[in-house]
């Protein structure tokens, strides 16, 4: 099942803006994280982004809209912020995804993050390439981990 696609904006107030007062779509979550996750998507550049949640339709996936900042929270300057883009999957065990893609030769390009958002709880995420290197992001939500 498709969680959600990540796109990477240059201004979070225009996006929002657009996805929210334009096209109707509805805010889940609006939370900033920061450390080792920020720092491995952004190849190290930067350690800090905000991440809002929209949700597209009453049913389905959502998308989820990022935008670096810098440590004191403040933008970076539209110039500076790259614009990747991944998707996500929600797996009901990381651990067993893992194994089987190990077994197909297939290994991550991170380690294991945790990450822990208010409205979702704790959740192990960890990244993939497809042959084309787009990345794919694996997700558990599990109330084990809560």
């Amino acid at each position: 099942m498709l969680l959600h696609i990540d796109l990477f904006v240059r201004s979070m107030e225009k996006s929002l803006d657009f996805y929210v007062n334009k096209l109707g779509m509805e805010i889940v979550d609006d939370t900033q994280i920061d450390g080792e996750l920020v720092n491995f998507v952004s190849n190290g550049a930067y350690n800090r982004y905000r991440l809002v949640l929209l949700k597209v339709s009453h049913t389905g996936s959502m998308l989820e809209l990022m935008e670096y900042m810098n440590e004191d929270g403040s933008r970076i300057s539209a110039e500076l912020a790259p614009s990747p883009a991944n998707f996500t999957i929600l797996v009901n065990s990381l651990d067993r995804k893992m194994e089987k893609l190990a077994d197909y030769g297939i290994k991550p390009i991170s380690k294991v993050f945790s990450v822990d958002t208010p409205k979702f709880g704790k959740t192990k995420i960890v990244f993939y390439e497809d042959p084309d290197k787009n990345v794919i992001e694996l997700l558990q939500m599990d109330p084990c981990l809560q």
